[in-house]
């Protein structure tokens, strides 16, 4: 058995090949690419690239013709040199190739110059000499070359100067001395330039002050400075006081301040000097005048305010300045608040106001030289603190009598305005006023907060209380409701008080039931429905005016009614309260309808009625034959034991809406004629007796 074989497979490889070709191109005619050059000046480096396309590289160059003078034509293609005579200059230019092949061309070039031989020149070398701090306005010029003529000037150019472009102009307003070269350089149309150092000398401005009188005045006793300025000449400057007095005041030679604190008043005229560094001097008179200080009041604060009734006593916020010590202080009667006494030793205004409103205090101040100063002052005086003066508690008021308290406020700004809460139904506040009155129609203890505000809206707020009483509570009594009841009957109540009250009495009576055995009857309630009623009883009644009555239901027990009396919001139920109390007995079972109905070979016996007792034991059924029938003997009485149908029922708290009513359902099966089975009488026992129903044919 031969071992398989196994195939390999290898990757291939594709050699290619690149086929190189010579091409061969048609040659181009040989030709000369220039066809101008650009204009050339007399004196100026010149050079141009002549350039041919075509024939066989390396090219030959060779020129015929009349070049400008001082330019030539090189074999490898360059037209160059320096043109020394300007025209129009027509010439011949001829390249040769590799193959001898030729191309010419026909040029005309321009040299700029003219006559003047290519030369620029500038002219004057020197300006005119001008003062520093004053206009100036030069011209330079240009000779040879071509108009228009560009002019620029390089560093050195005085401060404050400046060439002017095209005009060739220097102007301007130098601003130091001195001499000074500075290069200028002019250009003309063709590009020929020329250039020259320019010089100027700049004098010093002539030395004059600049301050110029009046100068301002002085004061006795404040320190003075006035700087006077001088301008021209060389710096720095000497100042001096040559003659005259300037009133006890000193030059300072540095800086030209006459300054120093004025002792005396006048006026006062001096000769001031000025001298610079070179020895130049000026001088200018001036008059000084020196015053006495202007008597003033300065403030340095504002008076707090003050409260009608409570004392003040505060020192005026104000200082004399200027006039002759020692000052007199005085305060005019009629600015002075009703109260306050002025002590113009101390400068205090002092004293208990009198008068709430904003006074303006008109102060005056006198010197020992006659001169006075006044100055008005504000001072408020704000009214006493605004309070309610009534007592707290207010006298007792009576439900449903006329009631007045008049409440009363003090300080403040009047008038006042009142607003009260909490106060009892059927009193109010008069806003104006503040007389509470009215008729209250709710009794008890009240807060009652009071809140009085002024004028300005200022408010004070304060709790008062106010008890409204009540008269003393009348009896009350029940009735119409036996001690002894019967199940299943209604009894109209009667509810009264011993007197009438002089507020509407609303009450309320309650019904409860104590059954003797098992859940509560609900079927116990009021008349009207539900364990409680609701009833009013007049304003001088002395009986409710509704009709309340008591449904006794069907279940043995207590039964109660008690009372709950109300006046003005208040439990005026007597105590203790009214009752009245009635027992409905355990009895036999009561028998309220029989029906019978036949289905079939089945006799149904429905039987509807209750046990207060909340038992039956046992239930008898009578049955007769009809006319030509007969009944088994032991069919003519049948007794049913129902004792625990009847106890589940009872005991059965879901029943209790029914009390002890019950619907029994009792079926009889018949063998023979179901119609010749006549039910004639029911008879339920309890273990208090029995009872009979004759059921009608």
């Amino acid at each position: 058995m031969s071992s398989p074989r196994s195939a390999r497979v290898f990757p291939g490889v594709i050699l290619g090949f690149a086929l190189c070709a010579a091409t061969l191109a048609a040659q181009t005619q040989l030709s000369i690419v220039n066809t101008s050059f650009p204009v050339g000046a007399v004196g100026q480096v010149y050079s141009q690239a002549l350039q041919a396309s075509g024939g066989t590289t390396p090219y030959t160059w060779s020129a015929t013709g009349q070049l400008p003078p001082g330019l030539q034509v090189s074999s490898v293609g360059v037209l160059s040199g320096t043109p020394t005579s300007g025209g129009t200059y027509t010439f011949t230019v001829t390249v040769l190739d590799r193959n001898q092949t030729s191309a010419s061309r026909n040029f005309s070039l321009l040299i700029n110059g003219g006559s003047s031989g290519g030369r620029l020149s500038i002219s004057p070398s020197t300006l005119a000499s001008g003062s520093v701090g004053q206009n100036y306005s030069q011209f330079l010029s240009a000779t040879g070359g071509t108009p228009p003529y560009q002019w620029a000037a390089g560093t050195g150019l005085p401060d404050g100067l400046s060439l002017n472009a095209t005009a060739g102009s220097v102007t301007g307003i130098p601003a130091a001395a001195g001499t000074f070269n500075f290069p200028v350089q002019v250009a003309d149309s063709a590009g020929l330039s020329g250039t020259a150092t320019v010089t100027i000398t700049i004098t010093p401005s002539p030395l004059t002050i600049t301050t110029v009188p009046p100068i301002f005045n002085g004061t006795v006793g404040v320190a003075y400075v006035q700087t006077f300025k001088a301008a021209g000449g060389t710096t720095p400057y000497t100042w001096s006081i040559t003659s005259g007095n300037a009133g006890n005041l000193t030059m300072d030679s540095a800086t030209g301040n006459l300054q120093g604190t004025p002792q005396a008043a006048g006026t006062f005229t001096f000769t001031v000097q000025v001298a610079d560094r070179a020895g130049a001097t000026a001088s200018q008179s001036f008059s000084l005048t020196i015053s006495q200080p202007t008597l003033t009041i300065t403030t340095s604060g504002t008076l707090p305010a003050g409260t009608v009734g409570a004392a003040y006593n505060q020192k005026l916020p104000v200082t004399a300045n200027g006039g002759t010590a020692p000052y007199t202080w005085s305060l005019t009667a009629a600015s002075t608040p009703p109260g306050l006494t002025f002590t113009p030793a101390t400068l205090t205004l002092s004293g208990t106001p009198t008068t709430a409103g904003t006074f303006t205090l008109n102060l005056q101040v006198a010197d020992s030289a006659g001169q006075t100063a006044s100055r008005s002052l504000s001072l408020l005086i704000n009214p006493a603190t605004l309070s309610i003066t009534t007592g707290r508690q207010f006298p007792d008021g009576a439900l449903n009598q006329a009631y007045t308290q008049q409440v009363a406020a003090a300080g403040g700004q009047p008038p006042y305005r009142w607003s009260a809460t909490g106060l009892p139904a059927g009193l109010s506040v008069n806003a104006t006023s503040g007389q509470i009155s009215g008729t209250p129609t709710a009794a008890g203890d009240f807060g009652i907060a009071i809140t009085v505000s002024d004028s300005t809206l200022a408010n004070v707020s304060d709790r008062f209380t106010l008890s409204i009483k009540l008269p003393p509570t009348p009896g009350a009594t029940l009735a119409g409701l036996p001690s002894s009841v019967s199940p299943a009957q209604q009894f109209p109540i009667q509810i009264k008080i011993d007197s009438s009250f002089p507020a509407l009495i609303t009450g309320q009576a309650i019904l409860t039931f104590s059954p003797d055995s098992g859940p509560a009857d609900r079927t116990i309630q009021f008349a009207s429905g539900g364990t409680t009623a609701n009833f009013t009883i007049p304003i001088g009644s002395t009986a409710a005016d509704t009709a309340i009555a008591v449904q006794t239901g069907t279940v043995s027990g207590t039964l109660t009614v008690s009372l709950r009396l109300q006046a003005g919001g208040i439990d005026i139920t007597p105590s203790p309260a009214p009752v009245m109390t009635a027992q409905i007995a355990r009895a036999a079972p009561v028998i309220r309808s029989v029906q019978v109905n036949r289905s079939g070979s089945t006799i149904n016996i429905v039987v509807t009625g209750y046990s207060t007792a909340r038992e039956v034991t046992q239930a008898v059924f009578n049955f007769n034959a009809v006319s030509g029938q007969t009944l088994q003997s032991s069919a003519s009485s049948i007794t049913v034991d129902v004792n625990t149908v009847f106890g589940n029922w009872f005991q059965d708290s879901n029943n209790s809406q029914f009390g002890s009513v019950f619907i029994l359902t009792q079926p009889f099966t018949v063998q023979g004629d179901v119609n010749a089975a006549i039910p004639t009488k029911v008879t339920l026992t309890n273990r208090v007796g029995s009872a009979s129903f004759d059921i009608p044919q």
